[in-house]
């Protein structure tokens, strides 16, 4: 679990393509002493999406649930937009 006292100055979601051309959910975290930047595989992202944006284990160390909570609903957006692509 985060520590509290750590203030996240930056906490950022995308997905990403990696030079293979896999695709993954990236994730910038930073605090006043902390930084990392997280890619979840595609089976990561696609338990994300699965399991309504529930906090991966990756990061649990690093953000609080009141963090996570408060993006849920921006971080399936980027999954729904992701998952669900038009069908031609």
């Amino acid at each position: 679990m985060a520590n509290p006292s750590q203030k996240l100055t930056r906490f950022t979601y995308r997905i990403h393509q990696d030079s293979k051309g896999d695709q993954c959910a990236w994730f910038e975290i930073r605090s006043q002493s902390q930084r990392a930047k997280i890619g979840l595989l595609a089976a990561d992202t696609e338990e994300l999406w699965i399991t309504y944006a529930e906090m991966p284990h990756s990061i649990a160390h690093m953000v609080d649930d009141r963090t996570w909570e408060a993006h849920r609903k921006s971080i399936l957006e980027m999954l729904s937009s992701h998952y669900l692509k038009p069908s031609h």
